[in-house]
Formats: structure tokens, C-alpha cells, sequence
């Protein structure tokens, strides 16, 4: 008797499934599924308050995030950045250190230097919690904005840091009558 994996097997949502198995069927590239699950999602660019953040002067922190580049170490140091300046809430914060981790059998964080697509691990989250959510898991249903909102913060941070850091405001409101 064998002790461990043997053959082509790895483990997938806690089940073993065959690597070079299983169905005749081609696969979906995970690339086009992220693009799919993001062109749902769409954007929202007033999740983040591009006036406080201009306030504080956070352009050169965050000019060149790249959240298909980011590593689980820097984006929850970003997270906790902006949750404590009150850009983003506790849960979303939450959401966005606890990305991209990976533990070992004792729970400590394993290789969190290394870089991960911040994007298309929100956006395979949002497809595994939909295709849960058909099988009748309604905790499903309160992940799905949560997920939905930390894409929108990467992606607001992404156009934030493309601009030059100054927002145009409009004179005429600051001004006393």
C-alpha cells in the first residue's frame, strides 16, 4: 500500500483529481474564464474616494500597482494602509489580505513574496462561489459583493496609480458666497 499522492493526482478544493484525466472534454482556459468573470463584474470607479486619496497625497505610494503583479505581503500591506485611512471597509480590507495566501500543514503562510494575479484570484473566488451558489450555498450570496467590491479596489487602484495623482475639482464649489 502506498503512502501519498501517487501518479498524476493533486489536490483541488480539498478532493484529489486527476492531473492528465478524467474528461475527454477540453478545458475553458482559466485566462478567458478571469476575462469572462471580469466583463461581468464590470467597474465601479466610485468605490474609492480619488479626493481623500488626493488629500493624503497617496499617488506616489500607489503609481504602478499592478494588480495582475502583486505579491499577498504587499497587498495586505496596501489593505491595511487604506482601511486605517478609511478608504475601504474592515471586511473588504479583510478580503484583500487574506488573498493569494497559501499555508502549510501548520498554517504558516507559505512563499508570501511570491507574485499572484490579484484579478484572476478575485475573479476564480466570484466563479467558484457562483457554481457553490447553484448547488444551493446561500452563504454564498453574501460573499459575491465582497468579492465584487475588492475587484473594483484593484482595479480603482490600478487607474489611480496610471494618472498623474491630481484630481480636477470645480472652483465654484469651494467658494464662499
Amino acid at each position: 500500500m502506498a503512502i501519498g499522492y501517487v501518479g498524476g493526482w493533486t489536490s483541488k478544493a480539498g478532493l484529489l483529481v486527476q492531473e492528465n484525466g478524467g474528461s475527454s472534454a477540453k478545458p475553458v482556459s482559466q485566462s478567458a474564464k478571469v476575462r469572462q468573470m471580469l466583463s461581468l463584474v464590470g467597474s465601479n470607479p466610485t468605490v474609492l474616494d480619488i479626493r481623500k486619496m488626493d488629500q493624503l497625497k497617496l499617488h506616489k505610494q500607489i503609481k504602478g500597482f499592478d494588480p495582475t503583479n502583486v505579491t499577498a505581503k504587499s497587498l495586505g500591506g496596501m489593505s491595511t494602509f487604506l482601511k486605517n485611512n478609511g478608504l475601504i471597509s474592515d471586511v473588504t480590507a479583510l478580503n484583500l489580505i487574506n488573498a493569494g495566501d497559501q499555508f502549510d500543514r501548520f498554517g504558516i503562510p507559505k512563499n508570501p513574496e511570491q507574485p499572484f494575479n490579484a484579478l484572476e484570484y478575485f475573479a476564480m473566488k466570484l466563479d467558484d462561489i457562483q457554481n457553490n451558489n447553484l448547488k444551493g450555498n446561500k452563504y454564498a450570496n453574501y460573499l459575491i459583493p465582497e468579492y465584487k467590491k475588492a475587484i473594483y479596489v484593484l482595479q480603482g487602484l490600478q487607474n489611480y496609480g496610471k494618472g498623474n495623482g491630481t484630481t480636477v475639482t470645480d472652483k465654484n464649489v469651494s467658494t464662499k458666497a
